[in-house]
């Protein structure tokens, strides 16, 4: 998200006296566009975070290359972990692009 779309962001919540959910990736706040993702999968956690559905699909894409065998709440120990990591490092990997995205925009501001 760049600087105006989060101080937009920000003005918006301050005026409505409430915050509005907005996707942990890549900020977008549209209500239609946020839908709920559960981090381990919805079989295996009921922890959730806010992302919009083109952030969603792309983590859920990541996470379904794993067999559902081994991501469900049978799967040995050591494969639950291997999947967490997985759910994890996706998250992970958008945020750090995000982040990346964000440095360049600072160091080239001036």
């Amino acid at each position: 998200m760049d600087k105006l779309a989060y101080k937009n962001s920000l003005k918006k919540q301050l005026r409505n006296k409430k915050p509005r959910l907005c996707c942990v990736e890549c900020g977008e706040d549209g209500p239609a566009t946020i839908e709920m993702h559960h981090i381990y999968g919805r079989n295996n956690s009921d922890q959730t975070i806010p992302l919009c559905k083109n952030c969603h699909s792309k983590i859920t894409a990541e996470q379904n290359k794993v067999s559902p065998k081994k991501r469900s709440k049978n799967a040995t120990s050591l494969e639950q972990r291997g999947f967490w990591f997985i759910s994890i490092g996706a998250l992970l990997k958008g945020i750090g692009d995000q982040l990346l995205n964000y440095g360049h925009e600072v160091m080239d501001y001036e």
